[in-house]
């Protein structure tokens, strides 16, 4: 006969949920991994502080999956919640798709650097975000995360996945189909990312709606290997 704790084993590496999570933090992790290797060799920085946010958002984001694999795996072991796993989870939520919408506004005026005033609308927004979250008493932390899944993560994976594209646009008289077709796939990546990760939070055609937020961070982490090039390019 199968121990409880065997069983409980047994049912953790059975479930597609185990490596979904995992697989889902590591892809941001390597995105921001691949972008920051991309900016140190930098010999163009007119894109630098921009993207310098979407590795940021990648590695925040990253923590935040892979702290939710470890709740998931104490869950599924039987073991108590642990407040300090969800709380650094949900804070690294928070603080990701701020970062991201700063990728977004950063991108959208990176040829009018000078004008602090745009680029300081994440700032602002955040402010007014936990202004709200005090003055309605929102206690649950798990509540405040998705607030700003529906208002930062979907404002700032759209937003970012437009400007991408029109990125990608801009640097299409290169003829650097690589460079080209890395902008075009992370925007995609960020396009669905908006509707999975910023919209949806119950399951999608029977699936658990991880399964579809992992997809789109897999392509949106393989795209960053080929928009490297954008460090290079003088615009």
């Amino acid at each position: 006969m199968i121990g409880h704790g065997e069983g409980c084993v047994t049912a953790l590496f059975g479930d597609p949920l185990f490596y979904t999570y995992f697989i889902y933090g590591v892809s941001f992790l390597v995105m921001a991994g691949l972008i920051i290797g991309g900016i140190t060799r930098a010999t163009s920085y007119t894109l630098v502080s921009s993207f310098s946010m979407l590795a940021a958002f990648g590695l925040t984001h990253g923590i935040t999956e892979m702290v939710d694999w470890v709740i998931f795996i104490r869950r599924t072991l039987g073991q108590s919640e642990n407040a300090v796993l969800l709380y650094t989870s949900q804070i690294f939520l928070v603080l990701s798709f701020v970062l991201l919408l700063q990728f977004g506004i950063n991108v959208l005026t990176y040829k009018n650097s000078q004008n602090k005033i745009p680029r300081a609308i994440p700032s602002i927004l955040a402010v007014v975000y936990l202004v709200t979250v005090y003055f309605f008493r929102i206690s649950d932390i798990s509540q405040a995360g998705l607030i700003a899944r529906y208002s930062f993560g979907f404002a700032g994976s759209a937003l970012s996945a437009i400007m991408l594209f029109r990125l990608s646009i801009t640097m299409r008289p290169l003829n650097n189909k690589k460079l080209n077709r890395g902008l075009i796939m992370s925007a995609g990546g960020l396009a669905a990312y908006a509707i999975c990760g910023g919209l949806i939070v119950t399951p999608l055609f029977g699936l658990p709606i991880q399964f579809f937020r992992t997809v789109c961070a897999f392509v949106i982490a393989v795209a960053s290997a080929s928009i490297l090039d954008i460090f290079k390019v003088n615009r």
